[in-house]
């Protein structure tokens, strides 16, 4: 078991890897929104080593970047930590990102947005903490 994966919680299987491949990973570092290619099957965290965003031997960074996903539906979730948690600081930063992420990745104006995750035992999509609403709400338009 890697470092990562004793910090998750969770042991990246098969399973796991098939979650990873079927969404979409971002980060916002230094002022700049990040996105993965599509199909990768790996943690935020080995994507960031596999970047160069942060060094195998000091994942502080973790903590402190706003990163997320988008879902096979589309849907968008952010957070910050290994707790995936979600708060006023990170909320502020994202929002000023969202309406590029929406443009980069043409997500639908129904697509909902949530922040934080409820970390469980099994693999897969985890609910969400706070669901904010569609993007067609966020940004006030009709059609993006």
């Amino acid at each position: 078991m890697s470092k990562f994966e004793k910090k998750y919680g969770i042991k990246e299987d098969d399973t796991v890897k098939n979650y990873h491949k079927n969404r979409r990973m971002f980060v916002i570092l230094d002022e700049e929104l990040n996105i993965a290619d599509a199909g990768l099957t790996c943690s935020h965290a080995v994507w960031f080593v596999q970047q160069g965003f942060m060094p195998q031997s000091d994942d502080s960074l973790m903590d402190e970047v706003v990163r997320g996903i988008v879902d096979p539906k589309g849907n968008v979730y952010f957070y910050v930590g290994y707790d995936f948690a979600v708060n006023k600081k990170c909320e502020d930063e994202f929002f000023l990102y969202l309406e590029e992420l929406v443009n980069r990745l043409q997500l639908k104006p129904t697509a909902q947005v949530f922040g934080g995750l409820i970390q469980q035992t099994t693999p897969g999509q985890w609910p969400p903490r706070k669901t904010y609403g569609t993007i067609r709400e966020l940004l006030h338009k009709d059609s993006v």
